[in-house]
């Protein structure tokens, strides 16, 4: 699959289609279930609910927030697929954070959900073809391809997996 042109995407996301490494988006999709169960495997029990300044999510809730936000945009990757006109709002990622409880879960509950979501739309992302793959829909007032959407999703997770491991993970 080839890569999305930046008129294919907002600008704000170019940061995160730029750590997707090469083309084959649903091979980096996979990789990355494989990612955060070896991230999580490290990180110790006392530091899953450490936040590093205040007013900063706790490990919890940014692997939560990832999961949010995959399926967000999944919902919308899936709409603009079947070449549903209709705009899409926005969402507020602090509000469902703090509206989540990751907190009270264990950070293995959120790493099962996590591929759980990811293998869905894999099997999903997998069966679009490139007219689908071309589909242009607009969420947020902002237009994106289906094709822009699969790298968002990855490089957002491989965004927030180093910040853990830069602002979290360090002594």
């Amino acid at each position: 699959m080839k890569r999305p042109q930046e008129s294919e995407h907002p600008a704000y996301y170019k940061h995160y289609i730029g750590l997707v490494q090469g083309d084959n988006i649903l091979k980096q999709l996979e990789n990355q279930v494989l990612d955060v169960q070896a991230l999580i495997s490290g990180i110790p029990e006392e530091k899953e609910s450490f936040a590093y300044a205040p007013g900063k999510w706790t490990i919890k809730e940014v692997l939560g927030h990832i999961i949010d936000t995959e399926r967000i945009l999944a919902y919308r990757a899936l709409r603009f697929a079947r070449k549903d006109s209709t705009e899409l709002q926005g969402f507020d990622e602090n509000a469902y954070v703090a509206n989540s409880d990751y907190n009270k879960r264990t950070i293995y509950d959120i790493a099962h959900e996590f591929g759980i979501v990811r293998e869905s739309n894999i099997v999903l992302f997998k069966h679009f073809n490139e007219e689908a793959l071309n589909q242009i829909g607009t969420a947020n007032k902002n237009n994106a391809s289906v094709r822009a959407i699969l790298f968002m999703i990855a490089g957002h997770a491989t965004h927030h997996l180093n910040v853990i491991k830069t602002k979290y993970l360090v002594d």
